[in-house]
């Protein structure tokens, strides 16, 4: 029996949960004092609140993954101290680290730890109406907080993200002007900084609970169907920090035709920067929180007595964000640290070198230094109108009509970029955005900001209830019906493509970060995208006019009835049916965007001297400078690095429809309430 490249033996999920408990454990209290006489009235408010956040996780694949790379010729990497020993006979044969058909690997992967974080805040404010219909409040907010190492105390650093009580401090200013001093007109605006509460996938991923091992087996035998590792104790097929250790195949021991070389462990971390420690991640020091400011103007305006209209703009920016960050030294491999992205010891090429490595980069010397590492940026900036009637008569309602803009170079927290993990990536704090700093630069040497894959300037909604009683005038029962409505123009599509280097399909299959690609650039910026054809005789790539292309508008239809029967005075009993996108409409609101086929290890490579021709991220320093500086990468479309080289090979579901709008679903629920 023969299969493909990249056939699947059986459905599997990186991510099959055996528990993922979380708990927010929260306590607030405060007190207001109200003064009057001090040119005005005073509302003086005082509180506390302590947030506890704590997480358990178990996470794993849901069947054995074993990775076959059959035929004479496929040689195991070397990847661990172990692989001369255990490698040397198979050279001796073979030429190369591999058996008589080749190898396979036993991949582990997955989540276990639990991490528990407490966050403290303190805050003051004042409602000061100091008449003509004028009140101004202010305050301040303070808040301390730490984010643990979940595996810990091994050696490693047990709070390695700590924020003091001058860390975060919001400052919180507003202001309401009532014009006529009757109700009618108002006037506010406010300013605010806000910090985000870290949560806790950092602590667990980046910092000891998430584990990876795969351990590399030379290939004797024919029988693959006896290549079935077994769960052990801990719930591990490959385990351990040694490159010594083999997979566990239970009591059985390891299959006939099987030579085990090597466990690489690929959640080792190197311990070359000052903060690093070989269980966790390091932190660049003066680490600032998670920080954005926001500043609102409106008018509200009553039109008639069940009537009112409001005018609100709404500017938001992003101070600082909190990623993880590397750069390929080849000598190491990529060493991580959290930081804040440009800033601090991330803010130059040769310093944050530095800082991972503990030597200059040597840029400025032997070559030219590559330009700054780019700041995240979210700018959103949208004015918003909106009527409003109040429940009366037995019907409420509203309609507002949105215009915005959002744009950046940082998704945010959860992630909505296809070229991390295909989209809707939950990986707060250590997603892809920053890994590397060429990833934040166009083709063009320039930072790649542009419009976000949420951006949606035009958007409209609605909605309206209406309830009716009926049965007379003494009836227990009543009716609600309720519709909402929502119209979004399309979200931006944008071209990315590797660069440096490519992750064919068997490492999309074996790596949770790699469906859409692990080492992208946006060749032109966000928000553009080219048209491409490949000639199907000699494969030459053809590129179109780059232009701004957006999904189709997102149009949807929400239903809503509720049943209710009134008990008592106090009690109700009520059933409710809610049909979320009534019409089943069907809008598509994704395309495919990578442009290079994930089955091929291809890659487009600007040159530079240092590099001796082509670029790869293998080649380190002068890579940086070569890509993050203007490049013909069309022309390389037809020169790529890899193979094939002749021409890369552009992505069939390139352009094609990705994920589309939920079908039409149905949830029904009683409700007792007393």
């Amino acid at each position: 029996m023969s299969q493909t490249s990249g056939f699947v033996s059986a459905a599997n999920n990186i991510n099959n949960t055996t528990y993922n408990v979380t708990h927010r454990n929260q306590i607030d209290a405060d007190f207001a004092w109200f003064k009057s006489g001090w040119a005005g009235t005073h509302n003086f408010k005082f509180g506390y609140q302590l947030m506890r956040l704590s997480n358990s996780i178990l996470q794993h694949y849901n069947e054995p993954a074993v990775f076959v790379y059959p035929g004479a010729g496929q040689f195991i990497p070397q990847e661990t101290s172990t692989w001369a020993t255990t490698c040397a006979p198979f050279i001796a044969l073979y030429g190369g680290c591999g058996g008589q058909y080749g190898y396979t690997y036993i991949q582990d992967y997955g989540s276990n730890g639990t991490a528990t974080s407490m966050n403290h805040a303190f805050f003051v404010q004042d409602a000061w109406t100091m008449g003509h219909g004028v009140t101004i409040i202010a305050g301040v907010r303070l808040e301390h907080e730490y984010l643990p190492a979940e595996d810990q105390p091994q050696g490693g650093i047990s709070k390695p993200i700590n924020f003091g009580w001058g860390d975060k401090v919001a400052p919180r200013l507003g202001a309401a002007w009532d014009v006529l001093r009757n109700g009618k007109w108002k006037v506010f605006g406010s300013y605010g900084k806000f910090y985000d509460i870290m949560k806790l996938n950092l602590a667990i991923s980046s910092f000891g609970g998430q584990y990876w091992n795969n351990c590399y087996y030379a290939l004797d035998t024919q029988n693959l169907a006896s290549i079935v590792p077994v769960l052990n104790g801990a719930g591990r097929y490959c385990f351990g920090t040694s490159s010594a250790l083999p997979a566990n195949f239970g009591s059985g021991g390891t299959p006939a035709g099987l030579t085990f070389i090597q466990n690489w462990n690929l959640r080792t971390f190197p311990t070359s920067c000052s903060t690093c420690t070989s269980t966790e991640e390091g932190v660049a020091p003066g680490l600032k929180p998670y920080t954005q400011h926001e500043t609102v103007f409106g008018i509200d305006h009553q039109l008639a007595r069940n009537l009112a209209f409001e005018v609100r703009w709404d500017r938001r920016r992003l101070d600082d964000a909190i990623e993880d960050s590397a750069l390929y030294d080849p000598a190491v491999g990529e060493t991580f640290v959290i930081v804040n992205p440009g800033k601090g010891v991330n803010q130059t090429f040769d310093g944050f070198w530095n800082f991972l490595y503990g030597t200059p980069s040597g840029c400025g010397v032997t070559y030219t230094c590559p330009p700054n590492q780019v700041k995240a940026a979210r700018s959103y900036d949208g004015v918003e109108f909106r009527l409003t009637r109040p429940a009366s008569n037995h019907w409420a309602g509203m309609f507002s009509y949105t215009y915005s803009h959002f744009r950046g170079n940082y998704s945010g927290l959860t992630n909505t970029d296809l070229s991390d993990g295909g989209g809707g990536r939950n990986s707060p704090n250590n997603s892809r955005a920053f890994d590397e700093p060429y990833m934040s630069y166009d083709a063009n040497g320039t930072p790649d900001s542009g419009d976000l894959s949420t951006d949606r300037p035009n958007v409209f909604k609605g909605y309206a209830y209406y309830q009716l009683p009926w049965g007379g005038r003494f009836s227990k029962l009543s009716s609600d019906f309720g519709i909402f409505q929502y119209a979004y123009q399309g979200s931006p599509v944008s071209t990315f493509l590797d660069v440096g280097l490519s992750s064919p399909l068997p490492f999309n299959f074996s790596s949770p970060d790699a469906e859409g690609g692990a080492f992208n650039q946006y060749p032109m910026g966000w928000g553009k995208w080219v048209n491409v054809s490949q000639d199907p005789t000699t494969g030459a790539v053809t590129v179109g006019t780059p232009y701004n292309r957006r999904t189709p508008w997102f149009t949807q239809s929400d239903l809503q009835f509720t049943q209710n029967y009134k008990v008592s005075e106090s009690k109700v009993v009520s059933f409710s049916m809610t049909v979320p996108n009534a019409l089943n409409q069907r809008a598509t609101t994704a395309y495919w965007e990578s442009l290079d086929s994930s089955f091929y290890p291809q890659w487009i490579g600007p040159s530079a001297a240092g590099c001796g021709g082509p670029c790869s991220i293998l080649n380190g320093a002068p890579f940086y400078y070569a890509v993050e500086h203007p490049y013909n990468w069309t022309a390389l479309l037809n020169s790529p690095q890899g193979t094939p080289a002749s021409h890369v090979v552009i992505n069939s579901l390139y352009g094609q429809p990705l994920y589309h709008q939920l079908a039409r679903n149905m949830y029904m629920s009683v409700k007792f309430t007393f």
